[in-house]
């Protein structure tokens, strides 16, 4: 069965548009815009293929964060592949893994993991996979809960080639069709993981020294003092292991750095924000610097500016809250099908319902 699921954005004053996007994500992720004024560029467009949630989502910039309670809630057996068509996703996994998606790469991810995901305006294809049709995907943990794969190269060129074809060819397809489709893509994806030499090395390399490192780094990022000095004291190594260990991340002082936009961010889009409060004293609270820098920063790293960010939540929290559109009355009955397999399909192929929330991004 061929389940379509349609968010008309143009039927929606752009007000609700942030609204509509929370409503249909409730439970799943939280939403925070990162620019002013906030919207849908297109309609939200989801189809139910053979177990597999395919979503299109284009909007204006934002933070999506599933927080560790969300992630323990429930709802976390999906991995979810990702496809920009335009814009930029940097990620954090855990608290400790970064990834980012470009319109040059697919991404992987492992749903179950608490991340936030801050993006700029983007146009993406994503899918939601169940972890069950993918057996390789126990690969795919907490030692490496992200892959992604170049377009450019063999594998990413055929694997994008097959999410472009099963998405413009939906509108199409009959049941039996898009079934077949869907298997061939799922066992491609299904034979890259279990042949990709990351994934292979990880199974015997040993991370817990490395994990227990970013712990620490995370509990210390108020001390000014902090890094690789930090690390060889604590735990009695060379300077040479811990360069080696923070390798893939770019070296220490980029993880650090990584943590504390992370942290800044946070508390631009989330908690209190006096009248007082400055991008100034943020920056040096984090020890970044100051308010110049924390904005070039942040326009490497999040393509943003935070003087944006800040202009976008206040605006946000100023707008009147909660969408009243019928259009998204079904939406509680619509994800507890998703979660539950119970296969529910709308009055119609075409109603206006919100996409499944486990599509995200």
């Amino acid at each position: 069965m061929l389940q379509r699921l349609c968010v008309r954005a143009g039927k929606l004053p752009q007000a609700q548009h942030l609204a509509a996007v929370r409503l249909a994500l409730d439970g799943h992720c939280e939403v925070s815009p990162l620019t002013t004024p906030w919207s849908l560029q297109r309609d939200i467009e989801s189809w139910r293929v053979d177990g597999l949630l395919l979503s299109r989502w284009s909007m204006s910039a934002a933070r999506h964060e599933r927080s560790k309670a969300l992630a323990d809630s429930g709802g976390n057996d999906w991995l979810l592949l990702r496809m920009l068509q335009h814009g930029r996703q940097a990620l954090c996994i855990e608290d400790r893994h970064h990834v980012t998606a470009t319109t040059d790469t697919l991404l992987l991810t492992d749903w179950s993991l608490p991340w936030a995901c801050n993006s700029s305006d983007c146009d993406l294809i994503t899918i939601g996979i169940p972890r069950s049709r993918l057996p390789a995907s126990k690969l795919l943990n907490r030692k490496i809960p992200a892959l992604s794969w170049e377009r450019s190269s063999a594998e990413g060129t055929q694997l994008a080639a097959m999410v472009e074809l099963l998405w413009h060819q939906l509108p199409n397809l009959d049941a039996a069709s898009a079934h077949g489709i869907a298997l061939g893509l799922v066992g491609f994806l299904d034979g890259l993981l279990g042949n990709h030499p990351l994934l292979l090395r990880a199974q015997y390399a040993n991370t817990s020294r490395l994990a227990a490192m970013k712990s620490l780094l995370n509990e210390r990022l108020r001390d000014p003092e902090l890094g690789v000095a930090t690390l060889c004291e604590h735990f009695g190594c060379s300077r040479a292991t811990v360069y080696r260990l923070f390798e893939r991340d770019g070296g220490v002082a980029a993880f650090i750095l990584q943590q504390r936009l992370q942290r800044c961010l946070r508390e631009l889009t989330s908690g209190p924000w006096p009248a007082e409060a400055s991008l100034e004293a943020l920056a040096r609270r984090w020890h970044i610097g100051g308010a110049s820098r924390l904005e070039r920063l942040f326009a490497t790293h999040y393509g943003l500016s935070a003087g944006t960010v800040v202009a976008a939540r206040l605006a946000a929290e100023a707008a009147p809250g909660g969408s009243t559109s019928l259009q998204f009355q079904h939406a509680d009955a619509i994800n507890r099908a998703i979660s539950e397999g119970s296969g529910f399909c709308p009055e119609g192929p075409n109603q206006d319902l919100p996409a499944p929330a486990v599509s995200v991004r």
